[in-house]
């Protein structure tokens, strides 16, 4: 399974290279099954990604943020989003990825998952019980420590009044525009938190935004709750959402909430 998700990782940034000028990303061509407008970009590596599963006859079904879910037939799942961070590539900001995990019914039970940003070609991996890796390299999350705390935090026009507090919490804040990165560089040790509060529904995070990148996070030590502080699981399909609060250290996570 790993060769498969590599293999499909790497080569859905040359499909968007190839298919999809930069000029054209931003053209709005359906409805995706989230319910969410479908843009150029989004297109192109959904359909590079299910073309490559039906030439390596790739075992899964498939959930999808545009196309939904497609039964092939299989015990097992392809949680994927094929751009996270859509905006920050309309932009041309390098922070926007491909996220690929293997799970059965929910997010807590995936056993694969890869994250790779789509320009830089950072590949974060993990498999369930064997660890996470950074570009090949284990990464584990770091001690929490109050006076230099980072955290990832989403900041736009539906965060919580909450988000404010926590904002004036930490030592230094990022708001990067792509989760399942920033939950990475959570698990790499390069912060200690991400925090997603929206005070909308339809804002906060789906399974295929974030299941690739919770193993990642588990794997390396660290784990993902919800608002309340309880362990944060999601079932395998589009209409879940959640707010999210992913931590390295458990002690920052009591200092949070």
């Amino acid at each position: 399974m790993k060769e498969i998700l590599y293999w499909l990782a790497e080569k859905v940034a040359g499909e968007i290279d190839d298919h999809c000028e930069f000029g054209d990303r931003a053209e709005e061509v359906s409805m995706g099954a989230d319910g969410t407008p479908t843009c150029l970009i989004d297109q192109v590596a959904e359909e590079a990604l299910l073309g490559m599963m039906d030439e390596k006859n790739v075992p899964l079904n498939v959930l999808s943020e545009e196309a939904g879910f497609i039964d092939r037939g299989f015990d097992r799942t392809l949680i994927m989003d094929p751009v996270d961070g859509t905006y920050n590539a309309l932009m041309g900001i390098p922070f926007y990825s491909v996220s690929l995990a293997v799970g059965t019914e929910s997010m807590n039970d995936v056993t694969h998952g890869i994250v790779r940003n789509l320009v830089t070609e950072d590949t974060f991996y993990a498999e369930k019980g064997k660890g996470a890796t950074w570009n090949g390299r284990t990464i584990h999350a770091r001690p929490f420590q109050e006076d230099g705390s980072v955290l990832m935090v989403y900041l736009g026009k539906y965060s919580s009044k909450d988000t404010n507090a926590v904002v004036h919490k930490a030592r230094r804040t990022r708001s990067m525009g792509c989760s399942s990165l920033e939950m990475c560089l959570v698990a790499a040790g390069l912060a200690d938190g991400f925090y997603l509060n929206s005070e909308v529904y339809g804002r906060s995070l789906r399974v295929v935004d974030i299941a690739a990148s919770a193993l990642v996070l588990r794997e390396a030590g660290g784990e993902l709750y919800d608002m309340n502080g309880s362990v944060l699981d999601m079932p395998l399909d589009l209409k879940s959402r959640a707010n999210t609060l992913a931590v390295g250290d458990p002690a920052a996570l009591r200092w949070l909430l």
